[in-house]
């Protein structure tokens, strides 16, 4: 049996990771969430006799803690930012090529991605390994997300019912273009340039989308909406945690309005593409604390500890 040891509760990735470990019969997990419950020297007893440490800690909390587990055997998966553009570390997202999955399963570290972009980037890839996009290619990206995307205190402030009213419409952030994730999905996709993001979020609990606009004139290859969504359903059949929607689906009962909150409570990601000869969209929907979160945490843990990479997730 390993012995997982989940340390702290901070940010979304804590919201439900101690639940979707709850029941494996093949796991012993301690969650360490109120650290006044351990004394200093029962903390670090538990970091280093843990098959896999899950950090869900700040950036700099976990820095601080690396050089306490002396025990070279323990494996490491932190759902910081600290070390996400590490070349030390693993990224942790297997579908996004062989190379990744093989190197999660080997390594010793592996650092989470962002929530929003695990589907900016299963969008962005597929292209630019078929060199249909080239890496230069301006990007802009757009999101929504429901506030549990802030962790447990944007959860406080969204249900505080004295809250302010611009909480009940849709907010956009990051209006500076200074956020980290664009660097990450540079690093994680091979693009050259930091894409524009227009992040959005919302009044529901879960639940995201991302989508990225495409004049098909500007891209390498000349192709219609229709070969770029065969490129996508090559690229991930044989991913049971990703489903490739049918060309220009219709939302089935939705109008044709895709709601950002769809797959909320799920583990898997869908794609869609919709478009003509002349303009695309490309959308990823999925659960911003299932396979935006916890859901690929549990994946890569598998996949680390040498356990069936979709154990507890299907």
């Amino acid at each position: 049996m390993k012995k997982v040891l989940v340390d702290g509760h901070y940010g979304a990735v804590s919201l439900n990771i101690s639940s979707m470990l709850k029941g494996r019969d093949d796991l012993d997990v301690i969650c360490l969430e109120d650290r006044s419950k351990f004394t200093s020297d029962q903390r670090i007893s538990l970091l280093n006799t843990a098959d896999i440490v899950i950090f869900c800690q700040s950036a700099q909390t976990v820095t601080e803690t690396l050089p306490l587990i002396e025990n070279k055997n323990v494996k490491l998966l932190d759902t910081s930012n600290a070390f996400r553009l590490s070349p030390d570390w693993a990224y942790g997202l297997p579908e996004l090529s062989y190379e990744h999955r093989r190197r999660i399963s080997v390594t010793r570290c592996t650092a989470m991605p962002a929530s929003m972009v695990v589907g900016a980037s299963l969008l962005l890839m597929p292209l630019v390994r078929s060199k249909i996009m080239p890496p230069y290619h301006p990007l802009m990206i757009n999101s929504v997300v429901g506030y549990s995307s802030g962790g447990s205190n944007m959860i406080a402030m969204y249900q505080d019912e004295h809250r302010p009213s611009g909480l009940s419409s849709a907010r956009q952030y990051a209006l500076d273009q200074t956020m980290m994730q664009q660097k990450e999905l540079m690093y994680a996709c091979g693009i050259s340039y930091r894409p524009a993001l227009s992040p959005i979020i919302d009044d529901y609990p879960n639940g995201m989308v991302v989508t990225v606009p495409l004049h098909l004139r500007t891209l390498s290859k000349r192709l219609h909406s229709r070969q770029i969504w065969e490129y996508f359903r090559r690229a991930y059949e044989h991913e049971p945690l990703i489903e490739v929607a049918d060309f220009d689906t219709a939302v089935s009962g939705l109008g044709g309005f895709l709601d950002a909150n769809g797959m909320a409570g799920s583990n898997k990601l869908q794609i869609f593409v919709f478009g003509d000869n002349d303009i695309c969209l490309l959308a990823a929907r999925y659960d911003n604390l299932g396979k935006g979160g916890a859901a690929t945490v549990v994946q890569c843990m598998n996949l680390m500890l040498g356990l069936d990479e979709f154990h507890g997730l299907l």
